[in-house]
């Protein structure tokens, strides 16, 4: 799954003011498997639903299926679950 981290001094909601009214966001980085993480906008309906700092996966229900049978993300809600835990298990 995608890995997406939320670090300290990024984790807080910030808003843009748009023609249709206030766009809620958080900002994350992506891990694409390249050098360094891609930074990215959460959007969120509220400033209440900020996620803590943490590690996250997509949930899957951000994916759908676009007009043309692609599989595509939903650019509008972005549902982040967290991240498990790796657990190291005792021989």
């Amino acid at each position: 799954m995608l890995k997406i981290s939320i670090i300290e001094g990024h984790h807080l909601v910030q808003q843009r003011q748009t023609k249709n009214g206030v766009r809620y966001y958080q900002e994350a980085y992506a891990h694409l498997g390249g050098a360094f993480p891609q930074q990215i906008e959460i959007p969120i309906k509220s400033p209440t639903e900020g996620k803590p700092i943490g590690d996250y996966d997509l949930d899957i229900s951000t994916f759908q299926v676009g007009r043309f049978k692609n599989l595509e993300l939903n650019p509008f809600e972005l549902k982040l679950i967290p991240a498990a835990k790796n657990v190291a298990k005792a021989s």
